[in-house]
């Protein structure tokens, strides 16, 4: 007499098999999807800390009329103008009634007088118009600049 088969037939391993990769693969895309974003969104948030904490800082200054009060080190239009080309902004037109509305590039030791912990970014920042322009990550993980803006001036 013939004994009934009832093992794992190879095809039904194979179909397992590709349902398991088909898993794996949606796993694995969104779980680097989730982990892009979470990063996108640090970026985000670290951007608006410093602009807190450089308008806090211009606030400070125009109580006291202290030049020293505007931590960092002065950036030239030509790195200015790479930067903004680089990322397709347009900084805020600043009218001449202000004083001091000079770009600022801030360092770690620079962010930390600020108050800022645990940041490995650079900033380009303007005190005047709460610009604030991340200058080492540049853009999210979706090409978007990393830049924002406190105030827009009337012409």
């Amino acid at each position: 007499m013939l004994k009934k088969n009832t093992g794992i037939t190879i095809i039904s391993l194979v179909i397992v098999i590709v349902l398991l990769l088909i898993l794996s693969t949606v796993t694995i895309n969104t779980g680097t999807t989730l982990i892009a974003e979470g990063e996108d969104s640090k970026l985000k948030s670290e951007l608006d800390i410093v602009q807190h904490a450089v308008l806090e800082q211009y606030t400070k200054f125009k109580a006291v009329k202290d030049e020293d009060i505007l931590i960092g080190n002065k950036v030239n239009d030509e790195e200015l103008e790479k930067i903004t080309d680089e990322l397709g902004i347009y900084l805020v037109n600043i009218p001449n009634t202000y004083k001091n509305t000079d770009y600022y590039k801030l360092n770690k030791d620079q962010l930390l007088q600020l108050g800022i912990k645990n940041s490995s970014d650079e900033y380009i920042v303007n005190y005047v118009s709460g610009e604030v322009i991340n200058c080492t990550q540049k853009t999210t993980s979706k090409k978007e600049p990393l830049y924002v803006k406190a105030y827009d001036f009337e012409e």
